[in-house]
């Protein structure tokens, strides 16, 4: 089981090498609200390639389509 703390680490990680500024705002904005729930979510796992490529709710976060993902 990931714990919170290991959550934050890695949003904060995600933030420092994050290319675009509007993603990195709003996954510090998640980190900001308390919102523990929509945090782990994003940060649950990566987007997996299927039979149509990558697909996901666009946001920040590795569990989302964004710039740092696809770069």
């Amino acid at each position: 089981m990931t714990t919170i703390n290991e959550i934050l680490d890695g949003a904060i990680a995600w933030i420092a090498g994050d290319p675009d500024p509007v993603t990195r705002k709003e996954l510090q904005a998640v980190i900001d609200s308390g919102d523990f729930d929509d945090l782990a979510d994003r940060m649950h796992g990566t987007l997996e390639f299927g039979t149509a490529g990558l697909r996901g709710i666009v946001g920040a976060g590795s569990n989302r389509m964004n710039r740092a993902v696809i770069i």
